[in-house]
């Protein structure tokens, strides 16, 4: 082989180098990140809307960042349970759990515990002829609703040193079904308390905002999925061009190899033919 054939596939070589070298910086320069004093801002931009904005122009700005929101505490609406109890279910509640210790009816007899005719709305420790434990008389006031809650959720917790030894109704329906049926049972009973119409109505206010900002959201998110997929496909075709630009460089060297090693390859004489 001469130096012509030789110089042949060095160019072929050459040329081979030079292409995966141009391929190769054509890739760079589309996916780069950025020209230089930007690199502060790129290392601080990690989400995807950033990226997209910054590396393509594709701009989506998504609310509701900066962690899980903290769940709203449920609120105990006395006032709306009490309006809804039912009564019956307290009534047989009340024989069931009470009827041991108490009587319910106009001018029962005390038994463990005081007749409880009439107590919503009745002084803590005013039954006559009832021997009141000592933590019960340094309770003042009335039996109010709120009071009657906290009193049969834990009897212990609410009186400390009460000689009443009944766990409680830990259940809320129960205890409310309780409370309504002792008022059925008090003549003089104030009106149930209010529901908190205030902060229901206030939820409802900022319901078509909140329910605004949920419908925004995933549009928001499909908008973003939907530029990481033209991305997606973007770098899969420049993938493939760089592919097939890499082959068609390599192909046209191995064939102008072969044919500068076919013109410098010694032609067989007729004798070494035969």
């Amino acid at each position: 082989m001469g130096e012509l054939g030789l110089n042949k596939i060095l160019g072929a070589l050459l040329a081979t180098a030079l292409g995966l070298f141009g391929l190769k910086t054509l890739s760079d320069v589309v996916f780069a990140h950025g020209g230089e004093g930007h690199g502060e801002e790129h290392a601080e931009a990690t989400s995807l809307s950033e990226q997209m904005c910054e590396k393509f122009a594709y701009c989506v700005e998504i609310a509701g960042g900066g962690g899980a929101a903290a769940e709203e505490e449920e609120v105990f609406d006395l006032g709306a349970l009490l309006a809804a109890a039912d009564v019956s279910r307290g009534e047989r509640t009340f024989k069931g759990q009470c009827t041991t210790c108490h009587t319910i009816d106009d001018g029962g007899a005390n038994g463990t515990g005081p007749n409880l005719h009439g107590v919503v709305g009745a002084s803590k420790h005013q039954h006559p002829g009832f021997n009141y434990s000592a933590a019960m008389t340094e309770v003042g006031g009335t039996w109010t609703y709120e009071d009657l809650n906290h009193w049969l959720e834990n009897p212990g917790s609410f009186v400390r040193g009460t000689s009443m030894s009944f766990a409680g109704l830990r259940k809320d329906p129960d205890r409310i079904n309780v409370i309504a049926y002792l008022a059925s049972q008090s003549p003089n009973a104030p009106p149930f308390p209010e529901p908190l119409a205030a902060a229901g109505t206030d939820e409802a206010a900022e319901a078509p905002a909140e329910g605004t900002e949920e419908a925004a959201a995933p549009a928001e998110e499909g908008a973003v999925d939907a530029a990481a997929a033209v991305v997606e496909d973007a770098a899969q075709a420049v993938t493939e061009t760089v592919n097939d630009a890499v082959e068609t460089v390599a192909d046209a060297a191995d064939q102008t190899a072969e044919e500068a090693f076919d013109e410098e390859a010694p032609t067989p004489t007729e004798e070494e033919s035969e």
